[in-house]
């Protein structure tokens, strides 16, 4: 059924408009993102790094996607060799293969598409004939272990400051016709880069990490990468498609990292500091859509809070572009704002409250007042604004019935706020809340909490989706708490879970093929760590020292505490 897939790969690229770029030079590289093409080219990320190999006058980077699964059935049982998307070459031919891994749930998909490639899954049955494999992403950046069987090199942190670097030594290393053992040890030296075969684990008779120790050359922690500043990165839509969520709009990362530190945040704290894109460089960047699209996508994790963004958004307006924007903090949105977004006719915004009172607002940090919030509703509907998408947490420490219901108590506020304006201008208003379960994080303070178990979890969704049903105007969307419960194993396993993931990618059931390796997911995912337990991630330097990471964990506990005690157990919870 090769014909299949080449017949849809050919569709896609008569859609697409990209620049051009020569696919034959001396170093071939394959970026493979482990899921379909619609989800591959939402990623940023995977355009960027595509882009910048391919303006190296020694490489030819080409792009390749896990099929649909629809076609996955009609490939003869994985007997069909994948190939590249631009030139349909066999992924087996390729000198490098990158994976760009987004979500603990692409981990099976990766296995899968090896194997798919006609090559071994685990690294260590690969030869020096085989590509050389790496994978990058925010999930590498947090924790790569439960992968780290398939990978030859990860790439730590961003990309941008690393890629150039991996790709002058490999050009070296195959001009000297030497081993790959002898590439792994030179790559091993650089910054940023992670090469899983020199660092070995033991593990203590409870199951946990005893030690983790690194073997010469590799170094015993390894630093994570970042661009100092990111007028000098274009990350922006480099390839227009229709077939793709954002197929109208060019997209421009205008803030990198955040700052706020919410606990529960690991985008924050793996990238540590804020980085702003000027107002001069943003204009000049969506240049680059003038005749392809008008509706510019401003992207980053708190794009309100740009010291620049009224001036951003009324430039672009004013060149004739249309915005849209990611997430927005209620505290920093600013009538500008609201102004740009409502001339260019953008009818919903969104913000991410995570919480709907105030003790779980000190326990998250992340404390929005609620008269804030319904302020900047009201404001946005004043300027035909009619849809709000909101995004809440349930499963978060110390949560209590009354803190899911508030929830609820909010919908009905909001609701209260839209629909007066919504009656006078003949027009529906929607309110979308999206609820998720909280999954505990590497290298945030809550990485030593447990997951709320599944069942209680599904409770408050069932609970969530009937009363706020019973609400008019309200959309209600959720992740399941078993898909949750499996991301949160992922998210803080360690590598033995390599050989459950391959399994899994060839068919094997979750609880038969964690009995069949000895380990149990709930020892990942539902148990609390002790503070000076040894983490599988705790060999990265994301740049955030653990001492502040242990601070921001007890100070959570104490606040809570503190607000929650009675005189007669202050001596004992020793809080106050």
């Amino acid at each position: 059924m090769q014909r299949v897939l080449r017949q849809t790969y050919q569709e896609l690229l008569k859609a697409e408009h990209r620049p051009h770029f020569n696919f034959r030079k001396d170093n071939r590289f394959a970026l493979i993102y482990p899921g379909a093409y619609a989800l591959g080219m939402s990623s940023l990320g995977l355009q960027v790094i595509y882009s910048l190999l391919n303006q190296r006058e020694d490489t030819s980077c080409e792009r390749a996607f896990l099929p649909e699964p629809e076609i996955v059935s009609q490939l003869d049982d994985r007997r069909t060799t994948l190939f590249s998307f631009e030139t349909q070459t066999p992924l087996n031919q390729f000198d490098l293969l990158g994976f760009s891994v987004s979500f603990e749930s692409d981990y099976v998909n990766i296995p899968t598409t090896l194997e798919m490639a006609r090559l071994e899954p685990l690294a260590a049955d690969r030869t020096d004939a085989d590509p050389l494999v790496i994978a990058g992403g925010i999930n590498i950046s947090y924790n790569p272990e439960p992968i780290a069987d398939f990978i030859d090199v990860f790439v730590v942190g961003e990309a941008e400051a690393t890629i150039h670097y991996l790709m002058d030594i490999f050009g070296e290393w195959k001009a000297a016709h030497a081993s790959k053992e002898d590439l792994l040890r030179e790559l091993a030296t650089v910054p940023g880069l992670y090469v899983p075969r020199f660092y070995e684990v033991d593990y203590n008779d409870e199951g946990g990490i005893k030690e983790m120790r690194a073997k010469s050359p590799a170094p015993a922690s390894i630093r994570s990468a970042a661009i100092p500043s990111l007028d000098d990165a274009e990350t922006c839509t480099k390839i227009f498609t229709p077939n793709t969520e954002f197929s109208n709009a060019h997209l421009i990362e205008i803030v990198r990292g955040c700052g706020r530190q919410c606990r529960f945040c690991v985008a924050d704290y793996a990238r540590r500091w804020p980085r702003r894109r000027s107002v001069e460089n943003t204009l000049q960047l969506a240049e680059q859509a003038r005749g392809i699209t008008d509706r510019i996508g401003l992207v980053g994790a708190s794009i309100s809070d740009h010291p620049d963004i009224d001036a951003i958004a009324t430039g672009l307006v004013e060149r004739g572009f249309r915005i849209s924007c990611a997430s927005l903090r209620a505290e920093t949105v600013r009538p500008p704002l609201l102004d740009a977004l409502a001339d260019s006719e953008q009818g919903t915004i969104t913000i991410a409250p995570e919480v709907a009172t105030e003790n779980l607002q000190k326990v998250v940090n992340k404390a929005i007042p609620r008269e804030r919030l319904y302020h900047v509703l009201e404001e946005a509907v004043k300027r035909d604004i009619l849809n709000l998408r909101l995004y809440f947490l349930i499963g978060v420490p110390y949560e209590t019935p009354a803190d899911v219901e508030a929830i609820v108590d909010m919908a009905k506020e909001m609701r209260s706020i839209v629909l007066p304006y919504a009656k006078k201008s003949g027009r529906m208003a929607q309110i979308g809340f999206t609820i998720s379960p909280m999954v505990p994080k590497p290298h945030t303070p809550f990485q030593w909490v447990a997951m709320e178990d599944p069942k209680t979890i599904s409770r408050k969704l069932t609970f969530l989706k009937k009363e706020l049903g019973r609400i008019g105007g309200m959309k209600f969307s959720s992740a399941s708490a078993r898909l949750a419960y499996q991301e949160a194993v992922f998210a803080r396993g360690d590598r033995r879970l390599s050989r459950v993931i391959l399994d899994l990618a060839r068919g094997g059931a979750w609880k038969a093929t964690f009995r069949k390796h000895g380990l149990d997911p709930d020892f990942y995912a539902l148990r609390p760590r002790s503070i000076g337990e040894f983490n599988p991630w705790d060999y990265l330097d994301l740049n955030v020292k653990p001492e502040f990471l242990r601070l921001e964990h007890n100070k959570h506990e104490k606040r809570f505490m503190t607000s929650q005690c009675d005189t007669t157990v202050c001596k004992k919870c020793g809080a106050c």
